[in-house]
């Protein structure tokens, strides 16, 4: 029903009339005399929307450009693992949720007009932490290395103080512009003030051009101290623009239309009912599930598909689209249309999680990030359908921006202290919870309740699936090596027998969501049985860094480690007493090749330090009377190490009269602690799964190895990688600091029998600064000299852009 009749002294107003857990509502629209009559309206009020749209976009974009750069400046500390990415959203997403409860709490205490005028007092704040920042630092985003711990195997606590010092104030003061702007722009009085939810998809649009402009405009062309003052001038904008958004709300508001709107409610006895606790549990789920998702899919994809650069910035992306489409006015058709297809993409998902499917990638990656931005349509656009009035602005995002923080902490924190022994089933988790989520009407009628013959169903799935799992691989197809490509026919028939069959019944059940959610998880349980191409885990280990575990072969011919989808180290099992090296350290292949050179100098070996300590197998080639020291930074990897029921090369090391000590921590900080000149010999292996972390690879660093390395000291470097073109960077990186360095390369790939004996392909580089004619080091003919170094580019500390070093092709 609609209704019209003047108002004194105000612009056209329109109140609609939501109940509680409702979208539908009765319009009662209220027009001034000066409407009514013709008269042209006030065109600075008709501009408030744009103005207050663009300090929306702004905020939001300048709280998105932080979150990478301070990822960025964190990496070189703690490693590149996604735990880093993981506890940054973590606490980005918490200090987000104290900014909407100071807004939600500041508003109601104080009223809308004294609040705004107060908050002009709190951007101050900002403006001093910078000038302290800069009097201190000499940089606006201050980062204390102090603060990090070095040998833990949860690093966080450290982190979160280093992010609260660096950024915690002005991020605060940021996070709180939707709420706060949204409620302002309500008390305007302007038409569209009743309902100013529109403003939300100009913040998350801002959040789009933030998050993409890092990497493709801002990275390539800004160093690390340029990064920090655009982000500092752009925060100052903000202000100013928050300033001008405070005075055109207090002199709107005083023009009494916020007053008339209220004497129209009292008029017509309007009321909200309040917020039942059932809706706002919803709220929170529907909102803490994506988020969820997120971390999960982002974990997943870069470490057991792809470590493929920025690659969680595609999730993050889809999660701030997702808010965009379904606040924009999303029509329940398209919105009902999604709901049912979700499901099925999970389903698709699941599968592909339960074959370990990897290739080809593009289709296996797009599948997991359409069915996570599926996930997001449905759960936000139900939250947008089911959004308060504006009075309850406020609360209602402070309980979504809640959700969004326990979707993190789950996965953040909770889920690698809980499953730490089981490994990362927070995605699949997190799968399952997303099958049983539909739109609300989307199918007629509703599900009947679960009974006793549904829970027996899931049972009987399980018990079909798990012998499925059991007899397949044994008696029908036999998975093949981590190292051997699997035939597309061969994975197809395995995947297809062991959990395809079972997920034909699951899909029967789509009309259902509890029975599909719950078989879905049924199936998942199944494949926990399935030992699959990394063979029968005998021991895992999850924290920070990672989920490592020590896994036997499916022929039971070797004992490895495996870190995501990466070996990084492998013994036989019938060589427990002294084991040869195998993997990246054969014999046969470049690090054998140069400790044979090396044995050839005049002067011998006397210090080595590793980078990166995998299985130890390196240690191999140590010989009696030298120092080896390993660099470290994930302490799981160091006691499976030196656990001789796995691996048995540092027992041997030790037992040959090598003294040997393991230092934990990042290498390159640890190093800084080291006297020049102290070692023969550096080997750079410091992988992440596939990922070499940038860090140790900058010019800085570089200049850093040869300045604790003896004059005729050699750096090796593994340069192995599927999707970075490493060896041209990393002689264009050597030899800008040192020009006169020899640098050589060697690429390796092993035969089948070298294959079958534990050998895999890989790539490396040794660069020294002795004579090339007398060091026998130097004229190996398996070495390959780089006399040309290609133009391109050189990573420094303060700018590496690794889209730039990307391979043209793939083999």
């Amino acid at each position: 029903m609609q209704q019209s009749r003047p108002l004194p002294g105000g612009g056209p107003v329109c109140i609609l009339l939501e109940q509680a857990g409702t979208t539908a509502g009765t319009t009662i629209t209220v027009s001034s005399p000066a409407t009514a009559s013709g008269h042209t309206p006030n065109r600075g009020r008709d501009l408030l929307p744009v103005l207050y749209a663009i300090t929306l976009f702004t905020g939001a974009a300048t709280l998105l450009l932080v979150q990478p750069l301070v990822g960025k400046l964190l990496l070189p500390l703690v490693g590149g693992s996604p735990g880093v990415w993981n506890t940054c959203m973590v606490f980005f997403q918490a200090v987000l949720l104290a900014g909407y409860l100071y807004a939600h709490r500041a508003t109601n205490k104080l009223g809308v007009r004294r609040q705004a005028l107060f908050h002009i007092v709190v951007l101050a704040t900002v403006l001093v932490t910078f000038k302290a920042a800069v009097a201190a630092t000499g940089s606006p985003v201050p980062v204390i290395t102090s603060l990090l711990p070095d040998d833990q195997d949860y690093p966080i606590f450290g982190l979160v103080a280093l992010l609260s010092v660096a950024v915690g104030i002005p991020f605060f003061v940021l996070s709180t512009s939707s709420p706060l702007l949204q409620r302002w722009f309500a008390a305007t009085g302007h038409p569209s003030a009743r309902d100013p939810y529109f403003l939300y998809a100009a913040s998350n649009a801002g959040s789009l051009v933030g998050l993409l402009g890092y990497p493709l405009l801002i990275e390539p062309r800004l160093t690390l101290a340029e990064q920090q003052w655009l982000f500092a001038d752009a925060v100052m904008l903000y202000a100013g623009l928050v300033v001008v958004c405070v005075f055109t709300m207090i002199r709107h508001a005083k023009a009494g239309t916020t007053e008339a709107q209220s004497e129209v409610k009292a008029e017509l006895h309007l009321s909200h009912s309040p917020i039942r606790a059932s809706r706002v549990a919803r709220w929170v789920f529907l909102a803490a599930l994506p988020s969820s998702l997120m971390l999960g899919v982002t974990t997943h994809v870069s470490t057991n598909l792809a470590p493929v650069p920025l690659l969680w910035v595609v999730p993050l992306a889809l999660y701030l689209v997702s808010f965009i489409l379904v606040f924009a006015r999303w029509p329940d058709s398209v919105h009902h249309a999604v709901g049912q297809l979700t499901p099925l993409l999970l389903l698709f998902v699941a599968l592909s999680l339960l074959v370990d499917a990897s290739e080809p990638f593009a289709l296996i990656g797009v599948l997991h990030m359409g069915a996570f931005f599926g996930v997001c349509l449905v759960c936000h656009g139900e939250l947008a359908k089911d959004r308060p009035p504006a009075e309850h602005l406020t609360v209602f995002y402070f309980w979504l921006s809640l959700g969004g923080v326990i979707g993190g902490l789950l996965n953040g924190l909770v889920a690698p202290l809980l499953f730490h022994r089981i490994g990362m089933i927070e995605y699949p988790l997190a799968i399952v919870l997303a099958a049983a989520v539909r739109p609300r009407s989307a199918e007629p009628g509703a599900e009947p309740p679960l009974r006793t013959a549904d829970v027996l169903l899931v049972f009987v799935l399980l018990a079909i699936s798990v012998a499925l799992v059991w007899l397949v691989p044994r008696y029908v197809v036999s998975p093949l090596e981590p190292d051997e490509p699997e035939p597309w026919p061969a994975k197809l028939l395995r995947g297809g027998l062991m959990f395809g069959l079972p997920a034909v019944a699951v899909a029967a059940l789509l009309r259902r969501p509890a029975r599909y959610a719950l078989c879905l998880g049924a199936l998942f349980l199944a494949g926990a049985f399935d030992i699959g191409r990394l063979g029968e885990t005998l021991h895992m280990e999850r924290n920070f860094y990672g989920v490592v575990r020590v896994s036997r072969s499916p022929d039971g011919k070797f004992i490895r480690l495996i870190h995501g989808t990466t070996i990084h180290g492998q013994q036989r099992c019938d060589e427990a007493d002294c084991p040869k090296p195998m993997t990246y350290y054969s014999e046969s292949g470049p690090i054998g090749r140069l400790f044979q050179d090396l044995s050839k100098r005049k002067t011998k070996l006397h210090r080595v330090a590793v980078v990166g300590l995998g299985t130890g197998t390196v240690s191999y080639y140590a010989e009696a009377g030298q120092e080896w020291t390993f660099f470290e930074i994930d302490p799981a990897v160091a006691r499976i190490a030196q656990n001789p029921e796995y691996f048995g090369f540092l027992r041997c090391c030790k037992e040959r009269g090598v003294k040997y000590d393991i230092v934990l921590g990042d290498a390159r900080r640890k190093l800084t602690k080291v006297p020049d000149a102290s070692f023969d010999l550096i080997i750079l292996d410091g992988f992440c799964s596939d990922a070499m972390p940038v860090h140790l690879l900058t010019r800085e660093a570089f200049a850093m190895y040869f300045q604790k390395l003896t004059p005729t000291g050699v750096l090796a470097v593994n340069v192995t990688n599927p999707h970075l073109d490493l060896p041209p960077l990393v002689a264009r990186t050597a030899g800008s600091f040192d020009s006169s360095l020899t640098v050589l390369e060697y690429h390796d790939r092993p035969g089948e029998r070298d294959r079958k004996l534990g050998s895999i392909e890989s790539q490396w580089m040794i660069m020294a600064r002795s004579d090339p004619a007398r060091d026998p080091v130097l004229f190996d003919p398996y070495w390959w000299r780089r006399t040309t170094i290609a133009d391109g580019p050189i990573w420094r500390d303060d700018f590496a852009n690794l889209l730039a070093v990307w391979k043209k092709s793939e083999h």
